[in-house]
């Protein structure tokens, strides 16, 4: 028995030491985040590289900080060849110097972004997609959703609907919900209190509950703990589709903050890194994508089905914030709402 125990245990290594082998053998490293996200990454941007270009590539889930310290911990050698992230993140990497600079004779397919979505890159990236941050919510609970946020906002103070609101972990909360309520409530990127006062006051209504990851909303949703969640228009609507018919979303007036995710071939990494980032730039790779996820695509000539058409984010709806601003004042609000709303 314990002969075949021991066997077990070294079979077990040995499979975890050539799994480690194959991943440091892939040609290429890359980024991504989990979920439906993931799948329709690998689907439309790793597959169709690896079919063309007979190279491998090794997907990491995690989030953009957590990438950046880990290039930043040894530069010379990165461990990632190109990031995801937000424009923030894409910021924060472009300042601490991780990132090269990007141009059409390395991706030609950068000459059919739009020019406002190259914009958001600063010459060192450029969004894949973007998605809204607004409302999800129950049809059954909700059948009349909020028009506009500050509807929102007093409804559940007194207590139409509970809801779920990003806590200061999560990765869309500083733009999302902290810049967005400032902006709403009269105040500023200089002056973010007037939206921490809203946001103190649905805390202390009880009827908010503070989420850090991405599925607790989905769950709390169907479960009926929660009404109504602040979200992704692109998530809400892949979990309407999946059986869930009751899930509906919405964007209150005066719009939801637009979120463009960013690509970036990361210093000394790879130079496949810059014709994965072509792949991702070409208008088939993004149809694929903004079909599966149902965000708005960078590419101009992107063709969406008619369901999608109808859902995507417009360019001229969507609110979009300064985010290499909000990048330089998000360590301010992080202490603020740390000592007024709490972790």
């Amino acid at each position: 028995m314990k002969a075949s125990r021991a066997l077990r245990v070294v079979s077990l290594t040995l499979s975890l030491c050539v799994a480690a082998i194959a991943a440091q053998a892939a040609d290429l490293t890359v980024t991504a985040y989990g979920g439906a996200w993931e799948q329709a990454y690998r689907k439309c941007f790793v597959q169709p590289f690896e079919k063309q270009t007979g190279k491998s590539v090794d997907v990491i889930l995690g989030s953009p900080m957590q990438w950046i310290n880990q290039i930043g911990a040894n530069p010379a050698h990165p461990p990632i060849d190109v990031m995801i992230g937000l424009v923030d993140s894409g910021e924060i990497a472009r300042q601490r110097g991780l990132v090269e600079p990007i141009n059409t004779t390395a991706i030609p397919n950068l000459k059919d972004i739009k020019p406002d979505m190259i914009a958001y890159g600063k010459g060192y990236g450029f969004p894949i997609a973007y998605g809204d941050f607004g409302l999800m919510y129950s049809k059954k609970a909700v059948p009349n959703p909020p028009k506009t946020w500050k509807e929102f906002v007093d409804g559940t103070i007194a207590g139409k609907w509970h809801v779920a609101l990003p806590g200061i972990a999560y990765v869309g909360t500083a733009q999302g919900l902290i810049g967005l309520f400032a902006k709403v409530y009269g105040g500023s990127l200089d002056n973010v209190q007037p939206g921490l006062d809203e946001i103190k006051k649905m805390q202390r209504s009880g009827n908010v509950t503070f989420y850090s990851e991405p599925n607790s909303p989905l769950i709390a949703l169907k479960s009926g703990d929660i009404d109504m969640a602040m979200y992704f228009d692109g998530r809400a609507w892949a979990e309407h589709d999946a059986n869930n018919p009751d899930i509906g979303y919405v964007n209150p007036q005066p719009g939801a903050v637009a979120f463009p995710t960013m690509v970036q071939k990361v210093k000394n990494g790879s130079p496949l890194g810059f014709q994965f980032m072509n792949e991702i730039a070409s208008a088939e790779g993004q149809s694929c994508f903004a079909n599966a996820m149902q965000y708005s695509a960078s590419n101009k000539d992107v063709k969406y089905t008619d369901k999608v058409a109808q859902r995507v984010a417009k360019d001229n709806d969507s609110m979009w914030l300064p985010f290499d601003v909000i990048s330089q004042k998000t360590p301010q609000w992080v202490e603020q709402w740390n000592k007024q709303i709490g972790r």
